[in-house]
């Protein structure tokens, strides 16, 4: 398996931002901190942290049905939530495992920025996916939706001038 440049036109781009307009609202886990919401809250986004919402210490199935319920991509560095067979396709809003749980801060702060970025701003491209995103920024895409069942993840790597690789 290689590497390949996406070669997305003007016109895929501007039909993917006139489909899917919507802007994210966001769950963070206690995982990432209420640091990490108030850092997306100052950005301009809607994010609310477990804990302000009366689920501080409640187990992950608690957490996935209020992220569920109020239809916010949940962020975390917990990979349980990656496990379909706790948390079915059909009862996910979204989930992004984000890297960083080591106290890399730098790696979290730039795939954090590039979550807002690429996910926060069409939100209904991502609905029902589970994404791990790794320290390398490379990201592993599951679609749960089954419109957009695909035999196995979809693998992407963000570069720093905005070319995005996709592994064959």
């Amino acid at each position: 398996m290689t590497w390949r440049r996406l070669k997305i036109s003007g016109k895929e781009a501007l039909e993917f931002k006139r489909k899917h307009k919507r802007r994210a609202r966001f769950l963070v886990d206690e995982s990432l901190g209420i640091e990490a919401a108030r850092v997306i809250n100052s950005a301009g986004w809607n994010a609310k942290f477990v804990c302000e919402v009366g689920l501080g210490g409640h187990s992950d199935e608690d957490v996935m049905g209020f992220a569920w319920r109020e239809r916010r991509l949940l962020l975390t560095h917990d990979r349980d939530f990656l496990d379909d067979r706790r948390f079915p396709p059909n009862r996910n809003a979204g989930v992004l495992v984000l890297p960083g749980a080591q106290g890399c801060t730098d790696v979290l702060e730039r795939e954090l920025a590039r979550v807002l970025v690429t996910v926060g701003q069409h939100v209904d491209a991502y609905r029902g996916c589970k994404i791990q995103i790794r320290a390398d920024g490379s990201w592993s895409i599951r679609y749960t939706d089954p419109k957009r069942r695909m035999d196995r993840p979809r693998l992407l790597k963000f570069q720093p001038n905005g070319d995005i690789w996709e592994l064959d």
